[in-house]
């Protein structure tokens, strides 16, 4: 029986259980009298790509170097494939899956599929959801989990792509050629600030609002015809004008 059996053995019935690679170790060497050392969960999972290995068997969901996720065999998976080549710092993004279907990148291809922007958006949304329903926290504390579900929520509504490079000045989505700096807030009233020393560098403006547990589209238009006035070094846009142009 191959490692790759005995793992589906020592797990049966647990789908989407965590799990920790010590447990499931520990499992597999009372059941088969495995060498340890030969167990090896990251070469069985869906969202990691492991140089040397065929990636045709998969088992589990990555999520740490001590956890993964068991969902077992054929699963209809989304999700992106990670790979963290020798030497490097950083995992990459090499391909995704899509319902079960997998995609590699070619060369520097990083374009994500609609499908896969839309489960991201949608599991961005659940952790929103339980950091403050759960965890109590207020919207206008969750501003990177907010900005990134606008992102998201930008190449949705445009058709477009994120931008090739994280934190990329100026602007976070790319649609029709043209640059689109995401700005997401979770205030009622108020200012967006918009810098100055970046304006050249984008094209059109994406408001999103959150409010009353709604993301809502703003302002989505080139960025001058945006209601703006300026304050210091920057363009302030105000909330109160804006949501009562769009109600208009």
């Amino acid at each position: 029986m191959t490692i790759y059996e005995q793992i589906k053995a020592v797990l049966a019935g647990s789908e989407g259980d965590v799990v920790t690679v010590a447990a499931v170790k520990k499992r597999v060497v009372e059941a088969f009298q495995t060498n340890p050392a030969s167990i090896i969960l990251s070469d069985y999972c869906y969202n990691r790509f492991n140089n040397g290995i065929s990636f045709t068997k998969h088992l589990f969901i990555y999520l740490d170097r001590n956890t993964y996720k068991y969902i077992g065999e054929n699963d209809a998976y989304t999700g992106l494939i990670y790979q963290k080549k020798r030497g490097a710092q950083e995992a990459t993004v090499v391909g995704e899956w899509k319902r079960g279907e997998v995609f590699f990148y070619h060369g520097t291809q990083k374009n994500l599929t609609t499908s896969s922007v839309q489960a991201m958006y949608e599991h961005y949304s659940e952790i929103l959801q339980f950091e403050m329903n759960v965890l109590g926290f207020q919207a206008t504390e969750l501003r990177h989990l907010t900005g990134r579900i606008g992102e998201f929520l930008c190449v949705l509504e445009t058709g477009g792509e994120l931008a090739a490079t994280t934190n990329q000045p100026g602007y976070d989505v790319v649609a029709n050629g043209r640059r689109i700096s995401v700005k997401t807030t979770a205030q009622t009233t108020g200012f967006i600030r918009v810098n100055q020393k970046t304006f050249h560098l984008f094209d059109d403006l994406f408001i999103v609002q959150f409010n009353n547990g709604n993301f809502n589209v703003l302002f989505y238009g080139d960025k001058e015809l945006a209601p703006k006035r300026v304050y210091g070094d920057t363009y302030e846009i105000d909330l109160t004008k804006l949501k009562k142009s769009c109600d208009a």
